[in-house]
């Protein structure tokens, strides 16, 4: 839509509102620069309403605790004493507010806006230069920072008043006819409750099952001489994966050949004095040393034996020739093993996988990481899949921060008997927090801030729309959940909800009591 139909549509808009200042302030003229602040006279200590601490009771931070982080952004407190610094007697023994001005010395309020009549700039917008030039102006606000009860409401409520609501009670931006409508762009919604569960927004990605995967490589310093696998392979358990001579390999084999010729000749001298003993020929004593060599030698066979078993080499090889085997049954996801190349323990040759089951590692911020727990409903969007759905639960959480992206990890078990899940996919998760109700749900265009409020448009008629303050709770991709201010059947503006903020925005400036 371009600038000048915009205006053109904006200039059949009207606003509907009840002006709130005195038509003696319509009347008065601007002040000058010195006349901008209300001189404050000075009265007794009787006029003040003190608390039982000795400070203006409106502005106790002991009888209104949630007063102090006010104090605390404003840079007012005595960190010794838990109190303001200028509240506080013990740093300030000679303190006394006998001259502070009480509620009756602030002149002439703008309930509208919530300071002195004298110090409204959105009413008197000509005093704006002023109060910039002097330092003391709000842009947020568009009122002097010194008085902004959005920034500073302590000030108003020592001075007995209220905070001014906004938008204005009886507000209504009154389109000029279904046409202006249409033209505007001006589209509803009917919210009703919906079933709704309050979730979180993680991201991770899809890994191998850790309890199912095996990164093989040499026992020892060694040279591959055939492979007898590729990638994507499924093997068995026990099946020989490639083949490898290794110099340490082939002393474990000489090794096994010496402990097996030692326990023969010990079986047979354990034989022969057996028998001389039992002809009264050799003492007890040597057939008992025959049988410790007979152990001696068995435990260095049966030694052999097991070193080459666990190197994947056969008894009955020699040279140093040996099989890597598969630990279990599965898939062969990498292979760095090539024929003729020299390799060490620590070089990995092939990796096996049993993919039947996958991992989604998701990482959770920290802040967040207190309301995940297993068991918790996830549902999982995986790129690279033309964004299919999965759904799964949280089945184990780590127990420690990763310190470089300050995340806890969460793992969801997903079955993949079809094996189209594979490792390194991205993944966007949707974690169910908190049980499922029902709850009023807006899309995220009908939401707009002004003034520090979270407003809806609500069409009450034709052509005419009202704004309502909401209260916000959990938030979907799409849509924002209110938790007061709107009721069921309440047609709520999405596309159009913008133009009609800036209405009422552009009202409450030099609204009510301004000069013309």
């Amino acid at each position: 839509m371009s600038c000048l139909r915009l205006r053109v549509i904006l200039g059949c808009i009207s606003l509907v509102g009840a002006a709130s200042c005195s038509e003696e302030a319509k009347k008065s003229e601007a002040p000058g620069v010195s006349s901008i602040r209300v001189p404050e006279k000075p009265v007794s200590a009787q006029a003040i309403k003190l608390c039982e601490h000795g400070v203006p009771a409106e502005q106790c931070t002991q009888c209104k605790p949630e007063l102090s982080d006010v104090f605390k952004e404003k840079g007012d407190w005595c960190q010794s004493h838990g109190v303001p610094e200028s509240h506080c007697f013990k740093c300030n023994p000679k303190l006394t507010f006998a001259e502070a001005p009480s509620s009756t010395q602030t002149g002439a309020w703008c309930n509208e806006h919530g300071v002195p009549e004298a110090m409204c700039t959105k009413c008197k917008p000509q005093l704006i230069a002023k109060f910039i030039e002097a330092g003391d102006y709000c842009r947020e606000h568009g009122l002097p920072e010194s008085v902004c009860p959005h920034c500073r409401p302590e000030r108003a409520k020592a001075a007995g008043h209220e905070l001014p609501k906004f938008p204005k009670p009886g507000t209504k931006v009154r389109l000029a006819s279904p046409e202006t409508e249409r033209e505007a762009g001006v589209e509803t919604v009917i919210v009703s409750l919906k079933a709704f569960a309050k979730s979180i927004d993680v991201v991770g990605q899809v890994a191998f099952d850790g309890n199912r995967f095996a990164r093989l490589s040499a026992r020892g310093e060694g040279l591959v001489t055939d492979v007898r696998v590729d990638l994507g392979d499924d093997v068995k358990r026990g099946q020989p994966l490639l083949l490898l001579a290794s110099a340490g390999i082939g002393q474990d084999q000489s090794r096994l050949v010496a402990a097996r010729a030692r326990t023969a000749t010990a079986q047979s001298n354990l034989a022969r004095e057996q028998s001389l003993q039992s002809s009264g020929i050799s003492p007890k004593k040597s057939v008992e040393q025959a049988q410790a060599e007979l152990a001696a030698a068995q435990a260095d066979y049966d030694a052999a034996r097991a070193a080459l078993r666990a190197a994947g080499a056969g008894e009955s090889s020699s040279g140093g020739a040996h099989a890597l085997t598969a630990p279990f049954d599965g898939t062969v996801v990498a292979r760095a093993a090539v024929v003729g190349k020299t390799v060490s323990a620590e070089t990995p040759l092939v990796e096996i996988a049993d993919m039947s089951v996958m991992w989604a590692l998701l990482d959770v911020p920290e802040d967040l990481a207190a309301s995940v727990r297993p068991g918790q409903k996830v549902k999982l969007t995986l790129q690279g899949l033309g964004g299919e759905v999965w759904e799964g639960v949280i089945n184990r959480m780590s127990a420690s921060v990763d310190p470089r992206t300050r995340t806890v990890q969460a793992r969801v078990d997903l079955p993949n008997p079809d094996r189209s899940l594979r490792a390194g996919l991205f993944v966007r998760a949707k974690v169910e927090v908190a049980a499922e109700r029902n709850s009023l749900l807006v899309p995220r265009d009908a939401v707009q801030r002004a003034e520090g409020r979270a407003l809806v448009f609500v069409r009450s008629g034709p052509g005419e729309y009202e704004p309502m303050p909401v209260e916000l709770g959990a938030r979907t991709e799409n849509e924002v959940e209110i938790t007061s201010g709107l009721s069921p059947g309440a047609a709520v503006v999405t596309t159009g909800a913008f133009v009609l903020k800036t209405e009422i925005l552009k009202d409450s400036i030099g609204a009510g009591c301004a000069d013309d």
